[in-house]
């Protein structure tokens, strides 16, 4: 039964209103039967409050999504690996560090920098022998060059 002052819900048996204080009065045994007074126009009965979900369940998680390969690191460790008369190696190089950037800048959004290291150290590694090469070449083209 609702409490005359604050309309809070009062127990049945109960002496006083837990909300404001206020003494109940005994219940009467009415004679006829009882019938519920119909709740405010706001749809829930005054001093009542909804739960705050049914059956107090957790709101649902969504599930975890893993973590892609980066495409570029993918790129740099091929191009790395093929070469192809050295501009492959070039490739790797720029595919690569750009693939470590973004990696970088998604914080673990994104996985394969493992890949974009090796397109990098593939791709110096054809670098370094393209240079190689063409020091080789510049002292094969003059053979008098190392004997004088």
């Amino acid at each position: 039964m609702p409490c005359t002052r604050c309309g809070a819900l009062v127990t049945p048996g109960s002496r006083s209103c837990p909300a404001c204080g206020m003494a109940v009065p005994p219940e009467r045994v009415a004679t006829a039967a009882v019938v519920a007074p119909a709740p405010p126009a706001g749809g829930a009965m005054r001093g009542y409050e909804p739960p705050a979900s049914p059956l107090d369940a957790p709101a649902p998680v969504s599930p975890a999504v893993p973590p892609k390969t980066n495409g570029f690191a993918v790129v740099s460790l091929s191009m790395g690996i093929i070469w192809y008369f050295w501009i492959g190696s070039i490739l790797a190089l720029i595919f690569g560090y750009i693939a470590k950037s973004q990696i970088d800048a998604l914080q673990g959004q994104q996985k394969g920098r493992g890949f974009a290291m090796a397109g990098i150290v593939l791709g110096w590694v054809g670098i370094g022998i393209l240079a190689l090469i063409i020091i080789i070449a510049a002292i094969a083209s003059k053979p008098n060059l190392l004997r004088s």
